[in-house]
């Protein structure tokens, strides 16, 4: 699904992410994990276009998308929540979802300009996608309300509902648990598993060890900008370089 190959970035003389190499295997949950200013967030942002890389070469499905702008590589199938809530507050939580539709949408300006007749029959079908995917991620019955007035677990259910939109074969998730409490992050890691079950590949930037212990069938740990592990749950968890680097014994136990 997705391949990294030496793959480095440089902000002037900082080297935030350096000569990292994985692949992700479809249909699988993989997570991303290590210390903060580990390189995590800069290795979403280099695979959905954000940022160019200094060195190295990224494939999504076989093409290479090293150099592609973001909303070339989100038509390809490549969806990613950020770290920090990127709702539209001002809008309804279906408007919300609806704008996650923009890239499907074959009626253009002027046939929405002139409503014509295919205009409206694509309106209801988006609609009626959308309210498919606000009962996925339990909305349905706010999808009257501004997104603003959502309570913060429920934004990020929204945030996740609308990338859902883009019918994703690949979704980047970037610390999707931030702010939730324990029940909204079993709620959170149960809808990622029913994502994954419905064929979507999950690739998670996620500091709740109990959550990507949980659920992920793979994990990369960075640190320094470099990945020095790569495996299933159990062996990273029993990983010393991992444990030095990021779990701490205290932690290693907890999961």
């Amino acid at each position: 699904m997705l391949k990294l190959d030496q793959l480095s970035k440089r902000f002037g003389g900082i080297a935030a992410v350096e000569r990292v190499s994985f692949l992700i295997p479809k249909k699988k949950i993989a997570a991303l994990i290590g210390p903060n200013g580990a390189g995590k967030t800069t290795i979403f942002n280099l695979v959905s276009g954000l940022e160019r890389p200094s060195k190295g070469r990224i494939e999504f499905l076989g093409q290479d998308i090293t150099d592609q702008p973001p909303h070339k590589i989100a038509a390809l199938g490549l969806s990613r929540t950020f770290q920090n809530l990127q709702i539209f507050g001002e809008l309804s939580v279906l408007e919300n979802i609806l704008t996650g539709f923009h890239l499907k949408y074959r009626c253009r300006f002027l046939k929405a300009g002139l409503w014509l007749p295919a205009v409206g029959r694509e309106e209801i079908i988006m609609k009626r996608k959308a309210h498919e995917i606000l009962e996925f991620v339990n909305l349905l019955d706010k999808k009257d309300l501004s997104a603003s007035n959502l309570p913060y677990g429920d934004q990020r259910l929204l945030e996740i509902g609308r990338a859902m939109a883009m019918a994703p074969k690949l979704l980047l998730l970037d610390e999707p648990a931030a702010g939730l409490n324990n029940h909204e992050t079993r709620l959170l890691g149960t809808k990622i598993k029913e994502l994954n079950q419905l064929g979507i590949t999950i690739f998670i930037v996620e500091h709740d060890m109990k959550l990507v212990m949980r659920i992920s069938d793979e994990i990369i740990v960075l640190n320094h900008g470099q990945k020095i592990a790569q495996g299933i749950p159990k062996s990273i968890r029993d990983d010393p370089h991992v444990v030095s680097a990021y779990l701490g014994t205290k932690h290693n136990a907890a999961v």
